[in-house]
C-alpha cells in the first residue's frame, strides 16, 4: 500500500465539513476519519458540535450553533488519503489532479447529495470523542434515538436554582404528611407500631440519612427532567418509564461497619443481669449488638441485583449523570426482552392450550357425529327391514282390503323410520334420526298424563 495526499484550501475544506459533514468529507475523498479531525484542529478549522446534524434534519434552528472560520496564516491543507495499491499509482495521480481542478461550486454540488447516514456517522464519532461511550453503548435503539439519548447524557447537568420535579415534590409532601401521622398513632395509648403504624409508608429515600435526601432529590430531579425530555415518563412511585417498560431502581446511602458503643440503658441492663447471675438467680441476658452501621454521605444508585454506580474518590453521582441515564435505558432494554420473551411463552401457552381445547371440540363432535350416523344407520335398517316384511307379505297373495290398509300404514312407518325420506307421522310426528335409540325408542313418545296435562 502507498500512502498519498490531496491538497484542499481551508476555506473549501471548512465550507465542505458544515455543508455535508466530517464524515461526509472523509468518505468523498477517501480520508481517514480521525486524522481529518485532527487535521482540523490543527489547522483552526471548527466543526459542529454533537448533534448538530441530527438537530438540522430534525428541523431545528441550528443558526445559533454556527462557528465562523477564524483567521489563520494557513491558506492549503495536506490530507492524507488512505493507502492505493501501487498498480493503481498513474489512475490516482491523475484522479488527484481532477481533484485540485474542480471548482468549489462543483464540491459543493456534490457536498449537498451527501445522505443522513454520513451526518449520523459523524455525530457518533464527535460523541465518542466528548465522551466515552463507544459504538457498542445503546446500540439496540435505532441511529435516530441514538443520537438523542446520547446527546441529552453529554449535556446532563445538575439543575440549580430550579423547582424540583413535580413528582419529587409530590414523593416530599406524602413523607410529610406520613410521618405526622405516624406521630399522631404514637400519641395513642398502647401504641404498637407493628399493628398501629399507618399504612402507605414512602419507602424510596428510606435508606439514607435525612441529611443526603435533598443531594439525592437534586440527582434525581436531572434525571427524570432528562426522561421526560427524551419522551419517557416519571411514575408516582418514582420508577421510571421509558417506552413500554418500567425500571424500577433504588437510591442509597453507603454505611460504615463501626463497633458499637454501650449506651447508658444497655450498660445498666448488663451489670443487672451480671448480678442475677452472681447471686444464682435466673436471668435473661441482654441482646446487645457488637456493630453499628452509620452513614458515611456516599451516595449509590442501584438498577438491579448487582448494577449500580456509585461515588467514587475521583467522581460523585453528579459528575455520572449522563452513565446513570443510559443504565436506565439499558435496564429498560433488558425488561423489554425479558418481558417479550415472557410474553411470547404466554401466547405460546395459550396456543397450544386453544389448540388442545380445539382438537379436543373436534374430538367430542366427530364421537357425536359417529353416534349419530350410526343411530341414523339404525333407522334405516329398520325401514329395510319393515320393507322387506311388506313386500314377503304381498308375495305371499290372498291380500283382503284389511290387510291392504295394514300394507299401507306399514309403508308409512317404514317412511317413518327411513332417515333418508324422514317422514313426519300423523301421530308420532317426525323421528328424530340421529339421537340413540332409547331416546327416540316409541315407548317413550306415549302419551303421559301430569296434572291434567299431556306431554
Amino acid at each position: 500500500m502507498l500512502n498519498k495526499t490531496i491538497k484542499i484550501s481551508r476555506q473549501q475544506l471548512y465550507d465542505e465539513i458544515w455543508q455535508v459533514s466530517a464524515a461526509g468529507v472523509a468518505r468523498k475523498y477517501n480520508l481517514n476519519y480521525s486524522k481529518l479531525i485532527a487535521k482540523c484542529k490543527e489547522s483552526n478549522i471548527p466543526f459542529p458540535p454533537p448533534g448538530y446534524w441530527t438537530r438540522r434534519y430534525m428541523g431545528k434552528d441550528v443558526s445559533s450553533e454556527f462557528v465562523e472560520l477564524p483567521p489563520s496564516d494557513i491558506e492549503t491543507v495536506e490530507l492524507l488519503l488512505s493507502g492505493v495499491k501501487l498498480k493503481n499509482e498513474k489512475k490516482l495521480d491523475s484522479d488527484k489532479s481532477v481533484v485540485k481542478e474542480k471548482s468549489e461550486s462543483e464540491i459543493n454540488s456534490v457536498a449537498v447529495s451527501k445522505d443522513i447516514a454520513d451526518k449520523t456517522f459523524d455525530d457518533i464519532n464527535q460523541l465518542s470523542e466528548y465522551k466515552s461511550y463507544d459504538s457498542s453503548v445503546l446500540s439496540f435503539l435505532s441511529m435516530d434515538e441514538r443520537l438523542q439519548v446520547l446527546n441529552v447524557a453529554t449535556s446532563l447537568t445538575i439543575r440549580n436554582k430550579r423547582k424540583l420535579h413535580e413528582q419529587l415534590i409530590k414523593y416530599k409532601n406524602a413523607i410529610i404528611e406520613w410521618k405526622q401521622k405516624e406521630r399522631e398513632a404514637q400519641s395513642k395509648l398502647y401504641y404498637n407500631p407493628r399493628y398501629d403504624k399507618p399504612d402507605n409508608e414512602p419507602t424510596f429515600f428510606n435508606e439514607m440519612s435525612n441529611d443526603i435526601r435533598p443531594r439525592a432529590m437534586k440527582i434525581l430531579d436531572a434525571i427524570f427532567s432528562a426522561v421526560e425530555e427524551l419522551g419517557g415518563k416519571i411514575n408516582t412511585d418514582l420508577s421510571i418509564k421509558i417506552k413500554d417498560d418500567t425500571v424500577v431502581f433504588r437510591i442509597l446511602e453507603g454505611q460504615n461497619k463501626v463497633k458499637h458503643e454501650l449506651t447508658r440503658q444497655e450498660a445498666r441492663e448488663l451489670v443487672e443481669y451480671n448480678d442475677k447471675v452472681k447471686n444464682n438467680k435466673w436471668a435473661t441476658k441482654p441482646q446487645i449488638k457488637k456493630y453499628d452501621y452509620i452513614y458515611n454521605g456516599k451516595l449509590r444508585i442501584v438498577f438491579g441485583e448487582r448494577n449500580y454506580i456509585r461515588d467514587s474518590k475521583s467522581e460523585k453521582l453528579e459528575d455520572r449523570l449522563g452513565d446513570i441515564l443510559i443504565n436506565l435505558y439499558e435496564k429498560a432494554e433488558e425488561l423489554r426482552i425479558y418481558r417479550e420473551k415472557r410474553e411470547e411463552e404466554q401466547r405460546r401457552l395459550e396456543e397450544e392450550a386453544r389448540r388442545k381445547k380445539e382438537l379436543q371440540e373436534k374430538k367430542e363432535n366427530e364421537i357425536k357425529r359417529t353416534k349419530e350416523l350410526i343411530n341414523e344407520a339404525e333407522d334405516y335398517n329398520i325401514a329395510c327391514q319393515i320393507r322387506q316384511y311388506i313386500s314377503a307379505i304381498v308375495q305371499e297373495g290372498n291380500i283382503d282390503p284389511k290387510k291392504a290398509e295394514w300394507i299401507e300404514w306399514a309403508k308409512k312407518k317404514a317412511d317413518w323410520y327411513d332417515p333418508i325420506i324422514a317422514f313426519s307421522d300423523e301421530y308420532l310426528g317426525k323421528r328424530e334420526h340421529s339421537k340413540s335409540k332409547k331416546e327416540k325408542d316409541p315407548d317413550t313418545l306415549k302419551s303421559k298424563r301430569s296434572y291434567g296435562w299431556i306431554w
